[in-house]
């Protein structure tokens, strides 16, 4: 088994010019804290082009995929970061979650373009080892969008197993709570639908093993640092990918928040073995979680 942390990060995108929450007061936090921790794999999200350059110069140890939602290097990107030593890059794409999803779009009433940068990765000491990774970031405002996009991403995951079947790993900031309408809606659909693509929610599986049965609490927090509530942010993984242990970050790092949401961090173990065109994954099935 080949242990891999995984991270979902909203890092807040460089809006604030001033004052404390500024991104140029925010680097450097933000940059600490992924040291701090050692993720492999960083499903971000709200990064441009400039403060996504200012990490990467912080961080030199990670590479990174992915576009902007207005195209190319314009808006903000659901880059996927990865460490450069533990990983070899097979392919990535980013793709828009609407109706014409190969060039820049928005739609279900969205009030930006939304995206989702997906990539397969191959262990750098066994590349025979694969693991395909999504991240996405959806709509603050629009349920249809959220919902339609939600059903793009498993389409689009459906379809990129059938030519070539992998471990999988979705992370986001989904802007919606376990208990929403979106999430219920997605789980209902593809329950209805047939389509399981065997994705299961770290957290329901994190509240399965925990002796009190609590939920994790909230994930995004304003800067102000609350902990009771629900999360927003998720990383789901299929059941080949066996999860250790699943966090919520809420330290402050040099008495400051690095960002306005926490990070999530998956303690996972991948199974080290190969995987070819059309072999199925099979792993233990401890979970009844439809997604």
């Amino acid at each position: 088994m080949v242990p891999i942390k995984l991270m979902s990060f909203n890092m807040k995108r460089n809006y604030f010019h001033f004052g404390q929450h500024c991104w140029e007061k925010r680097a450097g936090l933000v940059a600490r804290l992924v040291r701090d921790t050692a993720p492999d794999i960083i499903g971000t999200q709200e990064l441009t082009v400039a403060s996504l350059s200012d990490l990467l110069r912080l961080l030199p140890e990670y590479d990174y995929v992915g576009e902007g939602r207005g195209g190319g290097q314009l808006g903000e990107f659901t880059a996927i970061l990865f460490r450069r030593d533990r990983f070899l890059l097979r392919e990535n794409k980013t793709f828009w979650l609407s109706a014409t999803p190969e060039v820049p779009s928005r739609a279900w009433l969205a009030i930006f373009p939304r995206i989702c940068t997906k990539c397969t990765l191959a262990l750098a000491a066994n590349p025979a080892v694969l693991l395909r990774v999504y991240n996405t970031h959806l709509d603050h405002i629009s349920y249809f969008a959220r919902v339609n996009g939600l059903k793009l991403i498993i389409r689009t995951i459906l379809e990129d197993q059938k030519s070539l079947r992998t471990p999988v790993a979705l992370t986001g900031d989904f802007n919606a709570t376990p208990t929403s309408r979106t999430l219920q809606k997605w789980a209902a659909e593809l329950t209805a639908s047939g389509e399981q693509v065997l994705l299961r929610d770290s957290y329901n599986l994190m509240v399965q093993s925990s002796s009190e049965g609590q939920g994790p609490g909230r994930s995004y927090h304003g800067f102000r640092g609350a902990a009771g509530g629900q999360p927003i942010d998720y990383i789901f993984t299929s059941k080949d990918l066996n999860l250790r242990a699943l966090e919520i970050r809420r330290e402050q790092v040099e008495d400051a928040f690095p960002s306005d949401h926490y990070p999530i961090i998956a303690q996972l173990e991948l199974e080290d073995g190969s995987y070819h065109s059309g072999e199925l994954c099979h792993g233990n099935d401890t979970t009844s979680d439809p997604l």
